[in-house]
């Protein structure tokens, strides 16, 4: 981010002209120490990220660059070194890997990481590659197989959101994924400003609301809301276990699955992520191939919703009338 010289509005890196005051602004960041920027893919309070490429080599990696508002300091810095040690033991077919953390000539700290080629799940979604529900369930089996790996190795991810689950390009057809995980979720513990997707779930986890242990139940909560927010493609969803039971066509089995890792009470859900990919891969023995999404409860929506619409028409015309 960068800030407006004339009016003071905070600004993306791309931007040239100020829509606020139409002063004319200078370039945005082109390079990080001897890695030169591709392309800035998101931009935060407490951090950008970019793929960039390093001088003479041809593989791009992901930068993310701390901020000055990220409170990344000497102390954090050599806390996030030390956690690379334990990342680099997990399987690198899994799980995203991170290769280094260094200070830029500048002062700010930034962590090089790999690159993995991946798609918003927006576009994911407007694709139609996951309006199947065996599909479906095949990308919950591997997802779930892949955090069974990370418990295994005595990690979880209690703070697990959909922007930590990469779809791999050319990897998309067997639905093959990549987790982004960090030893440590925050870089400071008391940071209160957040991402939407990680502080809705802040809001709504009912281990973090109830102030309860967090263990690695609580990363099985935090697995079903995303399985919830697959399955509508809405992620303002407030309500999970209850809007379970309005996805017409769901399998009644994945249902109760869903609504158990949903339960309030920590001792009612999976005991552990192996279970559930367990009870996944049993699904996947029964479960047919059949639409999410269906376009013919897309038209008889909108024949209702065109119905409804005359039956309006034709009291308002009485009321008139009479």
């Amino acid at each position: 981010m960068k800030r407006c010289s004339s009016c003071g509005q905070i600004l993306a890196q791309r931007i040239t002209t100020c829509p606020a005051c139409g002063s004319r602004q200078v370039a945005g960041m082109t390079a990080i120490d001897d890695y030169n920027i591709q392309a800035i893919i998101h931009e935060g309070r407490s951090s950008l990220v970019c793929r960039a490429i390093k001088e003479g080599h041809k593989n791009p990696v992901t930068i993310r660059l701390f901020t000055d508002q990220s409170g990344v300091d000497d102390a954090v810095a050599q806390r996030l070194e030390k956690e690379l040690e334990t990342l680099s033991k997990l399987p690198e077919e899994l799980f995203v890997q991170h290769y280094a953390i260094r200070q830029s000539r500048t002062g700010h700290w930034y962590r090089v990481s790999e690159w993995v080629d991946a798609d918003n799940w927006g576009s994911i979604f407007v694709s139609g590659i996951l309006n199947d529900q065996r599909r479906m369930v095949t990308l919950f089996y591997n997802i779930a197989s892949a955090l069974a790996q990370l418990h295994a190795h005595d990690h979880f991810m209690p703070y697990l959101i959909l922007d930590d689950i990469l779809l791999p390009r050319d990897k998309t057809r067997n639905l093959t994924v990549k987790i982004n995980y960090k030893l440590s979720r925050f870089l400071n513990a008391r940071a209160t400003h957040h991402g939407p997707m990680l502080q809705k779930l802040l809001q709504c986890h009912p281990d973090i609301v109830n102030q309860r242990a967090i263990d690695f139940r609580s990363g099985i909560w935090s697995l079903g809301k995303i399985f919830v927010e697959l399955l509508t493609a809405d992620h303002n969803l407030t309500e999970f276990s209850s809007r379970v039971d309005r996805i017409k066509g769901l399998d009644p089995s994945l249902a109760v699955l869903i609504k158990v890792m949903l339960s309030d009470d920590p001792d009612l859900r999976p005991q552990s992520m192996a279970r559930v990919a367990r009870t996944l891969e049993r699904l996947l023995e029964t479960i047919p191939s059949a639409p999410i999404y269906s376009a013919q409860d897309r038209k008889k929506s909108g024949l209702r919703r065109e119905i409804t619409w005359f039956k309006r028409v034709v009291v308002l015309l009485l009321l008139i009338i009479a």
